[in-house]
Parts: C-alpha cells; sequence; structure tokens
C-alpha cells in the first residue's frame, strides 16, 4: 500500500549531501547547514565521497581536509566525523544532521568499503555506482572509453549486476542514483535505445533486489541534470517498488550549498505518481 505521508516525509530530508570534504565540492558544511535552515529542512545527511578503488588511486582516494587534498585515511576521516560532530551539537536545536559517506562500489573492492564501514560505523551511508569494470560512467570526462568499451546492451546489464552486488552486501543504508548511468550515456547511445534496454530486464532485477532487501534513494539531480526525471525514472520507480523495493531517502546530491534540498517536494509527488 503506498502510504504517502511517509513519502512526503522523506521531502523533508535532504540525504544526499557533498560538502567540501569531497574533493568536486564547493561550499563547507555550514554553509549547507544554513541553506537547510532557510528551506525548513528537518534534517540533513552528509555524504561525503569515498572512492576505495585501487586503480583510480591517483584521482579518487582524497578528501579535502581545510583545503588540502589528504588520502582517505583515519586521520582525514575522524577530521571530517569531528568537524560534523561539532556542527550536530551547535545546530542540535534547529536541525538533524547525520555525518555518513557515499562509497563508490565495484566487487574488486569490496572488502575495503566493508573495512571502512566497520571501522567508522557511520550512521549513513549510500553505495554507488561509478564505474563498470574500472571505466568512470558518472564523469563526463571519462564516459567516452566506456562508450568505446560497451554495447549498450552489455553496459546496461553490467551496470545493474553491480546494483544487485550492493543490494546484496548488505552494507550499505541505500542504493544510490540507482539509474545514474543516464546521467551522460544517454547523450551518445539515446535515452530511448538505454530505456528499451533497461526495460527488457527491469523485471529480473528488480526481482534480485527485492529478494536482497533493497532500499533506493530517490535522487534529484537528474532534473539538475537535465533530465526529464530523478533517479530513479518513474518506469523503474513502478517495477522496483512492485518488486518489493523500499524507497529509503530522498537526496539532491549537492555539491554546492544553493543546490541542497533542490526540489525534494517534486521527488515525492513523482513518487507517488509513479507508484499510483
Amino acid at each position: 500500500m503506498l502510504d504517502r505521508q511517509r513519502i512526503n516525509e522523506l521531502a523533508t530530508a535532504d540525504c544526499h549531501i557533498h560538502p567540501d570534504f569531497s574533493i568536486d565540492a564547493k561550499s563547507s558544511a555550514e554553509e549547507h547547514i544554513q541553506r537547510a535552515l532557510e528551506l525548513g529542512l528537518r534534517k540533513i545527511c552528509f555524504t561525503t565521497h569515498i572512492d576505495l578503488d585501487p586503480h583510480r588511486d591517483a584521482a579518487d582516494s582524497y578528501m579535502n581536509i581545510h583545503g588540502k587534498w589528504m588520502k582517505q585515511n583515519e586521520n582525514a576521516v575522524n577530521i571530517y566525523l569531528a568537524e560534523i560532530d561539532a556542527l550536530k551539537e551547535k545546530y542540535s536545536d534547529k536541525l538533524d544532521i547525520v555525518a555518513g559517506f557515499e562509497f563508490s562500489y565495484e566487487p574488486h573492492f569490496a572488502g575495503k568499503v566493508r573495512q571502512f564501514i566497520e571501522t567508522f560505523k557511520p550512521s549513513f551511508s549510500i553505495g554507488s555506482v561509478h564505474a563498470v569494470d574500472k571505466l568512470e560512467i558518472t564523469s563526463r570526462y571519462f564516459v567516452p572509453a566506456a562508450v568505446r568499451s560497451f554495447s549498450p546492451q552489455k553496459f546496461i546489464r553490467e551496470y545493474y549486476n553491480i546494483v544487485i552486488e550492493i543490494a546484496r552486501s548488505k552494507m550499505f543504508s541505500v542504493i544510490g542514483h540507482i539509474d545514474g548511468f543516464k546521467k551522460y550515456l544517454p547523450r551518445y547511445w539515446g535515452l530511448s535505445l538505454c530505456e528499451n534496454i533497461e526495460g527488457e530486464i527491469i523485471d529480473d532485477v528488480a526481482k534480485k533486489l527485492a529478494n536482497a532487501g533493497a532500499i533506493i534513494e530517490v535522487n534529484t539531480s537528474g532534473w539538475r541534470k537535465g533530465l526529464p526525471a530523478p533517479y530513479p525514472f518513474a518506469s523503474l520507480i513502478k517495477a522496483l517498488v512492485s518488486a518489493g523495493v523500499k524507497i529509503g531517502s530522498i537526496g539532491s546530491d549537492a555539491h554546492i550549498a544553493n543546490d541542497l534540498g533542490y526540489r525534494l517536494k517534486d521527488a515525492a509527488e513523482y513518487i507517488i505518481g509513479a507508484i499510483v
């Protein structure tokens, strides 16, 4: 049964926010908090990027600590957690603030991710596919390599196999931007073709995700990137929820404070419309 109240409540919290501890983000954690207060949100979850892929060590294995790039080691992570804890105490009477992480995930470094989570025990974690077969597909700079290496059919099947592995790992609070490959790859292959291929496999994918107890986010950055929908698209939401997959959060994927809270209420309405 559709729980409209619960879905609308999800829209009062932004649970995918990158403060400038993420090397590709621009606004400080406190700037994001100020924006959340302006919008009247009840809760925000900071989800600083963590990428432990040894094949991307030179590019992505860093955090921004007070203007300096540091390896994602215990010292850097503890500085991040301490700063968020201090802000949580400072604003405790105004906003629920959670310190979490967004993890890149592929099976070949799943052990490193599990060790990180067991060490730091984040209150909230997102598992996301940012690369397939070690080829990054959420950056416009690296997508051409993936296009040269995969046919659309092979890529989308491989992508969703990793999504299923995320669910089976049981490591994360939610799966991030579950069809996030639509950010760039449809520019090469066409959105209709991508959706058609996805449609051929989605019932099987949804069943496997449901059996694994998958919980997904709805990520509004799809709209911000010029797509006609958030991640996931309505047809995917319907198939997943019908199979028993749960929606656990809504997030803006903000990397600057002005994007925090982006179209959260619209996302709730979109979810309801997709499910009804």
